[in-house]
């Protein structure tokens, strides 16, 4: 089974509005969310040894991403929310709770891994 863990940085982005370098100040926060390189390096290495790894990559702040909102014809173009995902991998595991295990050995101090299996067309 795939499953992909999210890493959402709580409150990622809350940066002093006044500031010059919005995205520089939103990358820092993610760094204080406990995305720590080298430890997240180790991290991706032992899911590669295990072979469970598929696909990981580390996405932009969200102050430089976009937000489509749709609301009946209305569609409203915006920054995504504070906490929005900064990380992700996508694994496949014999289940969810290996999944689980994997993230829970996800080297972070502060923040939220989310985990959601995806779906298979077969079965829908």
């Amino acid at each position: 089974m795939r499953f992909v863990l999210m890493a959402i940085a709580d409150g990622g982005g809350q940066a002093d509005p006044g500031a010059p370098d919005r995205a520089a100040l939103d990358r820092a926060a993610l760094d204080r969310a406990a995305l720590d390189r080298a430890a997240l390096d180790r991290y991706g290495a032992e899911l590669v040894r295990a072979g469970v790894l598929l696909a990981a990559e580390a996405l932009e702040p969200a102050a430089v991403g976009a937000c489509l909102r749709y609301s009946g014809e209305q569609r409203i173009l915006s920054r995504p929310a504070p906490g929005a995902v900064s990380r992700f991998w996508m694994l496949q595991t014999a289940g969810e709770d290996e999944a689980l295990e994997w993230a829970r050995r996800m080297p972070l101090t502060t923040g939220t891994v989310e985990v959601r299996r995806v779906t298979d067309d077969e079965g829908r």
